[in-house]
């Protein structure tokens, strides 16, 4: 049973979703932050705009809104993919999570995590209320308890190299694979050069319509000059990489391509922001960044991100069973656990198409 995500009695403007994004770094390889980048974790409202069948989890319509068009090098409004309005001051838009109802914004603290408060302690759930609460989730009275998870298939030349000489795979289709069995919506992130390597699944991917697509940039290099251990992208090389891993992209075959886009390493900044504009993209951050690079222990992914969770959050998790060998695993674990709490898991699409107001 797919049910719509309940808003607020005011929809948000384009103006309640201009916030000042934080200085930081994040991105799937940990929380880190840096001078002058913006983190991919919970600091703002559901859009951060600086200076001013099984078992419920269908894939669900998607909202009418825009779509890139076909092979063109930048995104022009059509009626497929929701959108974030640009900024008056030249940036991108950038997307951290859905509309929260009465739910209080996080804060960051200089780890750039979300702040974390002594747990309250609850009064004990009677049985009574227990089983109102049980009938509620039944029902599919959730409310706006929706959740988008992404995934992020990067490969750098680097590994691209690595992979060809000593035979390590960057993909995971079992992860995919667990996805579709279990009918879950996600949003998928790829580099150009990851496309390009792993066309067949790339095709694949992007021409099934549980998932969609969004770009990670051609090289997978840093946007910003301190994004942990990924080299840096000179910004006059910046928009040329958005646009070519766009189109290495299209190239796989992908159909479901959307005008989303993800930093690499999660990190950015104001300069960054500004120099991909032409590019007329929504960057996508995410508020619950998944502790699974090099992680081999798929309960310590799960825990994590289970523990952060909330209405209206955006997971990032990594795509690469090299580099991250429990994700797999993890989200085996998550997805139930989301269900029986209550949540739908949506695309990216929907959750912006839920804060711009759009049905």
């Amino acid at each position: 049973m797919t049910v719509s995500v309940r808003r607020t009695a005011r929809p948000l403007t384009a103006l309640a979703l201009v916030a000042a994004a934080a200085a930081g770094c994040a991105g799937p390889g940990g929380d880190t932050t840096r001078a002058g980048a913006s983190p991919a974790a919970p600091s703002s409202p559901a859009a951060s705009e600086e200076g001013s069948e099984k078992d419920g989890f269908s894939a669900s319509p998607r909202s009418s809104v825009s779509r890139p068009d076909g092979d063109d090098q930048d995104v022009s409004p059509s009626d497929r993919y929701a959108t974030l309005p640009a900024s008056i001051s030249g940036r991108v838009p950038v997307f951290r999570h859905g509309p929260r109802a009465g739910a209080p914004q996080a804060t960051d603290d200089e780890s750039g995590k979300p702040e974390e408060k002594p747990a309250e302690e609850k009064p004990a759930e009677d049985d009574e209320n227990r089983e109102k609460r049980k009938k509620a989730e039944k029902s599919g009275d959730r409310g706006d308890k929706v959740v988008a998870l992404t995934f992020d298939a990067a490969l750098p030349a680097e590994d691209r190299e690595r992979a060809e000489e000593e035979g390590e795979r960057h993909d995971n289709p079992g992860l995919i694979a667990a996805l579709r069995r279990e009918k879950v919506p996600a949003t998928v992130f790829m580099s150009g050069l990851w496309a390009q390597t792993y066309k067949h699944q790339a095709r694949s991917i992007g021409r099934d319509d549980l998932f969609e697509v969004g770009n990670l940039s051609h090289s997978h290099r840093a946007f910003t000059d301190d994004c942990r251990d990924l080299p840096a992208l000179a910004p006059g090389e910046q928009l040329a990489d958005v646009r070519k891993g766009r189109k290495a992209i299209r190239a796989a075959g992908v159909k479901n391509l959307t005008p989303y886009f993800r930093f690499p390493g999660g990190c950015f900044d104001d300069r960054s922001r500004r120099t991909i504009a032409p590019a007329k993209v929504t960057a996508v951050a995410g508020d619950v960044v998944a502790p699974d690079a090099g992680e081999k222990d798929p309960e310590k992914v799960a825990e994590r991100v289970l523990k952060d969770i909330r209405p209206g959050s955006v997971v990032v998790l990594r795509c690469d069973r090299e580099k991250a060998p429990a994700t797999e695993k993890a989200v085996r674990r998550i997805v139930p656990e989301l269900k029986e709490r209550g949540y739908r898991v949506v695309h990216v699409s929907e959750m912006i198409a839920s804060a711009m107001g759009r049905d």
